[in-house]
């Protein structure tokens, strides 16, 4: 006996088996009636539709045989991939790749193979459609077309199949686009707004000669806290887009978290921690490297940060990262600010909540929606976000990252 060869190109042709995602799964009558259809045009009693897996032949459909797979080296379908062509063994027995073969020598006590490989678009093959029997003999050649068309119709099948999960998967992005083109439709509509048109009445007052230069000094600054918070808020929400739009294939590898947090991240927020006494301090040793998206882990770092700062006034905001054993980074961001109650820290990621964002210490406005989109994008990266708090006595935000 022979043992099945393996092609040049072998683990290029299991990639391309494996994209298709066909192996051990469920029956599919129309792969069952393609098998049956063979059986009948070639009069032979066994008739399957065989995959090529790394060492073991699997059939998505078969009739005449009782079990669902075996073994590659054996098998005759590892010889038939081979080439691209349809492969006839008219007598087992006096063919010298076979004639001891245990499938021919026992159960299912083959005599008659013919296998056309299954030839996919980009020219691998995965598998053959193949019939059999026990008994020796020809196919003639309207049973030979046959079978090569039948096989070209399993491949369509597979495309068939693979093309539907691509349009399954691009419908669910868009319901998940119209989703979030909803939520940033009512973010926009009452936070945008609101600063909008209280600056327009504000100003049509000035210009009416309806309030003193000083009011109108007194209620700028008021409407100058309101802008900035809406510049926030747009800033997260271009940056979320940009997240969105790349959320199927984050760039998730390795960050250099010191670097991260003293070069790329402390130096954009200390211009806002300043005017508030706020001190940034980074426990993070040089040379830590995590797993992750740069450009997520920065989003949500600098909206915690950001967030702590808001809340915190002539105090503290510090980072530490503790290295645990099994490769997990604890990244804590405490701060001494006010702190929050159980009601509070329980809505702290929630979408309806956003709106009942308390001022900061400076009276700072904001919308909530940092922490909320932070969390998001967490989750994508399979990062935890927990936050613990008091009143009066601070808050500390826990990420759990992997070791790079």
């Amino acid at each position: 006996m022979i043992l099945a060869p393996q092609p040049a190109n072998e683990s290029e042709r299991l990639r391309e088996l494996m994209r298709y995602e066909v192996l051990h799964t469920q029956y599919e009558e129309d792969f069952d009636d393609i098998v049956r259809l063979a059986s009948s045009i070639c009069e032979t009693p066994i008739s399957t539709i065989t995959l090529i897996a790394q060492n073991q032949q699997w059939f998505k459909a078969h009739i005449g045989v009782p079990h669902r797979d075996g073994d590659r080296d054996t098998s005759f379908c590892g010889h038939a991939i081979m080439g691209t062509d349809l492969m006839v063994v008219p007598d087992a027995l006096q063919d010298e790749r076979f004639a001891d073969n245990p499938l021919v020598q026992h159960d299912p006590s083959i005599r008659f193979y013919a296998g056309c490989p299954l030839i996919s678009a980009n020219g691998f093959p995965l598998g053959t459609l193949c019939v059999i029997d026990r008994i020796p003999r020809q196919l003639n050649p309207t049973q030979e077309m046959s079978l090569k068309v039948l096989s070209g119709q399993v491949v369509k099948l597979f495309e068939l199949r693979l093309r539907n999960r691509e349009i399954e998967s691009q419908r669910a992005r868009l319901e998940e686009f119209g989703t979030v083109q909803n939520k940033i439709i009512s973010i926009i509509s009452h936070d945008v707004r609101g600063p909008l048109a209280s600056l327009k009445s504000l100003l049509e007052l000035v210009r009416s000669d309806q309030v003193s230069p000083e009011d109108a000094k007194n209620l700028f600054g008021i409407l100058d806290k309101q802008l900035d918070g809406t510049m926030g808020m747009l800033t997260n929400l271009v940056e979320w887009g940009g997240l969105l739009m790349r959320k199927p294939a984050l760039d998730i590898g390795t960050v250099d978290l010191h670097n991260l947090v003293e070069h790329k991240i402390i130096p954009i927020l200390a211009p806002f921690a300043d005017p508030k006494k706020n001190q940034i301090r980074s426990l993070i040793r040089p040379g830590l490297r995590v797993r992750g998206d740069e450009y997520a882990l920065r989003f949500i770092l600098r909206n915690i940060l950001s967030n702590a700062n808001k809340y915190t006034s002539e105090g503290i905001i510090q980072l530490s990262a503790t290295e645990k054993p099994d490769g997990i980074i604890q990244l804590q961001i405490s701060d001494n600010g006010c702190g929050m109650d159980e009601t509070q820290l329980k809505n702290l990621f929630q979408w309806d909540q956003k709106r009942k964002s308390r001022e900061g210490t400076h009276r700072e406005k904001g919308s909530g929606l940092g922490l909320i989109l932070a969390r998001e994008f967490a989750e994508s990266m399979r990062v935890t976000i927990e936050a613990t708090s008091n009143p009066g006595e601070g808050t500390i935000f826990t990420l759990i990252l992997h070791e790079a």
